[in-house]
């Protein structure tokens, strides 16, 4: 009997400690979901270009920002005009910049390989900061990127989703590229037909698709074994469109033929590992054709990196 009443303390005793350690998590986890105002609700430029390998609130709600992973040396910048109020190295963070934006908000840009702004420096909306590493405790690189609605403290209790403020507009992605984004300095006024990461909520990457709806027409001499599928196939269009571009009441086609390809422009999303030789063979180019369609100055390659392939 006495037993049989010291297992249920015990059992008490563990049900006891395990409610009280879950209520803890579920309030902490619970204080970091604040609302933002209004005007910041998805209306701010991301920090950098990559892919979101890591999400807010994983590692049992103690994951207080998100991780964009991307080639050391990606350019990081200010999301938000701001003050730098913190720029150092931790053993943790690695090389990390802390900014106090106007707004309200305070960020934070972790396991940087190198820092460009010091403690005090004014910032505007884009200014680089530095570049993705390594530093830190990082097993990759990365940049572990956290918003702050108030002031960083060690508890990070006034932590938010940094996906709460980050814009999915396609040109906001894509700021952090500055001159050498594929689409200039002008990024606020282009309209990008392409994401920065598939992981994104409610947003998908392509391998191709259309950029900018420009059109341009194309003459392809038919070749011995071709038929109107195998060449629609070639330029992702179909037989239909084919058949009214050429005024074809049929499928029959001969060789030597000439017909017409209404295109538009596509482009091909980098992802991490794509070279310039592996899309050219995708496409059926040459990395110097690629070169020149795209005015690069170098055949260093970002991942989310819009490559006109036609």
């Amino acid at each position: 009997m006495v037993d049989f009443i010291k297992r249920i303390c015990i059992a008490l005793a563990l049900a006891t400690f395990i409610g009280l350690l879950f209520m803890s998590t579920t309030t902490t986890f619970a204080q970091t979901k604040s609302e933002v105002p209004e005007e910041l609700f998805e209306a701010l430029i991301w920090p950098t270009v990559g892919e979101i390998t890591d999400t807010y609130g994983t590692r049992g709600g103690e994951h207080y920002g998100i991780d964009v992973a991307a080639p050391e040396g990606t350019p990081v910048v200010a999301i938000a005009d701001g003050i730098v109020s913190r720029s150092y190295y931790s053993d943790t963070y690695g090389n990390v910049i802390f900014i106090e934006h106007d707004n309200g908000l305070e960020t934070v840009y972790a396991h940087l390989h190198k820092r460009e702004a010091e403690e005090g420096q004014a910032l505007i909306e884009g200014e680089k900061i530095g570049t993705v590493g390594n530093t830190g405790r990082s097993s990759g690189n990365h940049l572990h990127f956290e918003v702050h609605d108030g002031n960083w403290n060690i508890e990070k209790t006034e932590s938010i989703d940094p996906m709460l403020v980050l814009s999915k507009e396609s040109e906001f992605m894509y700021a952090a590229l500055g001159v050498d984004s594929p689409y200039g300095q002008d990024w606020k006024e282009r309209e990008i037909a392409s994401a920065m990461s598939p992981n994104m909520d409610e947003t998908s990457r392509e391998t191709s698709k259309p950029l900018n709806n420009k059109e341009q027409v194309v003459q392809v001499k038919v070749q011995s074994g071709d038929t109107l599928w195998s060449i629609s196939s070639s330029f992702d269009v179909t037989v239909d469109e084919l058949k009214e571009w050429n005024e074809l009441e049929n499928d029959v086609i001969q060789e030597e033929d000439v017909l017409i390809i209404e295109e538009s422009t596509f482009v091909h999303i980098t992802e991490q590992g794509d070279t310039l030789s592996s899309i050219a063979t995708q496409y059926g180019k040459t990395p110097n054709q690629l070169v020149e369609q795209n005015d690069l100055n170098s055949d260093l390659l970002l991942p989310g990196q819009a490559i006109i392939v036609n």
